[in-house]
């Protein structure tokens, strides 16, 4: 036998050493092994409900309530978000034996994103709204357009901590419109056709503490002059990694609103919130 064949033949057979304690127990590969476990208990559907309240008494006596939802899924190529929120109030009237409601709505939205590459992505909107004070007896909303991503850094496969993204397209919205108070009555209902741009931002300010920002014009161009503006804050705090403290602030602004509403409403409110 050659010492060329006698030299493979003495590989082959030779034992495989035994991997090195030092290396497999080292804080990098312990912590590279921590967020790979973390990242495969994280599924692509992540979610969080919220609950938030306020009272007086005495002088003025009322209360509100609001509550909030959210859901999403997210996939390299596919993203869904479903979201829904609400509030009630009411306070005591000049009488004092009647009580007036000072809040009374409800939210429900959808929107689905496919993504054709990291930069740009397609999306379908679709809502559903009621506000009493504001005499809106349901809102309904469709869009469709384009989403641009400028910014997205993530600190898990699921969870962002840096994320830009802005959106452009055609919205259709159908207000029918009922006066709640002093006296029931219909009132006309009214259309919008407009483009539609919108911005989602999201910045992890430290490890506990992230701010988010949604937003949304609707400016008609195609009939009566009109202009919706909508805009939620959100500040929140962890102080476990399922529980936050959560500040919202929202503005609503309509150019046109029902005879008789101001043209812009805004809520600040603080609850809890708890990841699903």
């Amino acid at each position: 036998m050659s010492p060329l064949l006698i030299l493979f033949a003495a590989m082959a057979q030779a034992p495989t050493p035994p991997p090195d304690p030092a290396a497999a127990s080292s804080p990098a590969a312990v912590e590279a092994e921590a967020d790979e476990d973390e990242d495969e208990d994280e599924g692509p559907w992540t979610g969080s409900a919220g609950l938030g309240a306020s009272m007086f008494t005495g002088n003025a006596r009322s209360f509100t309530i609001t509550g909030d939802a959210m859901a999403e899924y997210e996939s390299p190529v596919w993203a869904l978000t479903l979201e829904a929120d609400g509030a009630y109030g009411n306070a005591a009237a000049e009488d004092e034996e009647e009580r007036e409601v000072t809040a009374l709505t409800l939210g429900g939205w959808a929107r689905g994103d496919y993504r054709f590459t990291r930069l740009v992505s397609a999306y379908t909107f679709l809502g559903l709204e009621t506000d009493h004070p504001a005499s809106l007896e349901l809102r309904t909303e469709v869009e469709l357009g384009i989403g641009l991503t400028f910014l997205e850094r993530k600190k898990k496969k699921t969870e962002k901590e840096l994320f830009l993204r802005m959106y452009l397209g055609g919205s259709y919205a159908k207000d029918r419109r009922f006066q709640y108070t002093p006296t029931r009555e219909d009132l006309p209902n009214v259309t919008l056709w407009s483009p539609a741009v919108g911005v989602a931002f999201r910045y992890d300010i430290n490890e506990h503490v992230y701010l988010r920002e949604d937003a949304l014009l609707l400016p008609d161009i195609f009939g009566d002059t009109r202009v919706l503006v909508d805009s939620t804050t959100k500040l929140s705090v962890h102080l476990t990694d399922r529980f936050a403290l959560t500040t919202y602030f929202e503005l609503q602004h309509d150019s046109a609103p029902a005879a008789g509403k101001v043209k812009t409403d805004t809520s600040l409110s603080v609850g809890g919130e708890l990841e699903i």
